[in-house]
């Protein structure tokens, strides 16, 4: 058991408790399941006439986490701010760190039992997570096209006419997926410099690509717009982005299209447009998804 391991859950009134082995801790953390645990529910067809099985799929299931603390003083105060923490029918984020990891997962409360008396006091909370994989705590950014920063502060002039930033073009990028995880939604965000008709995006490995705009139905933006595309669970649409308005604009997709995401190993990207890909900045942002901790 790390000595140094450490859970904090924040719920969406910002309200945060910690769990860790600091013996002056508010609450002590006696045990965590459900974190470093995998389950998946196989799918299976059995004929009368053939031995065993036929597999037909399998999915995922749920994650459970059930931590265990033990609270030893103000007991009143801790048991109040667990309940704050922790109200029925609230969703929340846990933080999972330990050395130099850190992971994140979104849940839902399912119960919450604190004993009723004893100096050393007993609380244990049950947590749903529907989506059971754990995130890293910010979004990679990668840059197919665009502005790199070149200057920082502090900063000592060395040179007349020393850059900004510079220029980044490649048409051609390899995003290397080495978690657990096959399926992981993207966000890929086009702006234009100048004209451009009928954006695409292609993944190489999978042969699939996501295009906005046909011969029937072009579309073109100007300088200055920028369409964003998501592609995860439950969050795959394409926005047209003008000023401060944001507006859907799925009825421009082309048919063949597919939201595509990050596949486990080796993913290629390219981009193109039917005018204008000159004029297209690029950026693809995401996080990888972990099966445990």
């Amino acid at each position: 058991m790390s000595a140094d391991r450490k859970i904090i859950c924040k719920n969406e009134d910002d309200v945060e408790v910690t769990f860790d082995y600091d013996d002056e801790s508010a609450f002590f953390l006696e045990s965590v399941d459900g974190v470093m645990s995998v389950t998946n529910k196989v799918t299976t067809s059995e004929n009368t006439t053939v031995d065993g099985s036929t597999y037909q799929g399998s999915v995922t299931q749920q994650r459970n986490i059930v931590i265990t603390a033990h609270i030893s003083k103000k007991h009143v105060y801790y048991r109040n701010l667990l309940y704050k923490c922790f109200k029925p029918k609230t969703n929340g984020q846990l933080t999972y760190s330990e050395e130099d990891e850190r992971r994140i997962i979104d849940y839902r409360v399912e119960s919450i039992e604190i004993d009723e008396k004893g100096v050393v006091r007993n609380a244990v909370i049950s947590l749903i997570c529907p989506d059971p994989f754990f995130k890293d705590e910010e979004d990679t950014i990668v840059t197919m096209a665009g502005w790199e920063a070149r200057f920082e502060f502090p900063h000592c002039f060395i040179a007349e006419k020393e850059p900004f930033g510079e220029r980044v073009a490649e048409i051609i990028k390899e995003i290397d997926n080495d978690s657990a995880a096959d399926n992981i939604g993207i966000e890929i965000l086009i702006e234009a410099m100048g004209a451009v008709t009928n954006p695409a995006i292609y993944h190489t490995e999978q042969e699939e690509y996501i295009k906005i705009g046909t011969d029937n139905n072009p579309l073109s933006i100007s300088r200055g717009q920028k369409i964003r595309i998501t592609t995860g669970t439950n969050e795959k649409a394409v926005y047209l982005i003008d000023g401060e308005e944001e507006t859907e604009i799925n009825e421009y997709l082309d048919e063949g299209s597919d939201f595509i995401q990050l596949v486990h190993g080796k993913n290629t990207f390219t981009y193109a447009a039917a005018a204008g890909r000159d004029y297209m900045n690029v950026t693809i942002t995401y996080r990888f998804r972990y099966l445990g901790v």
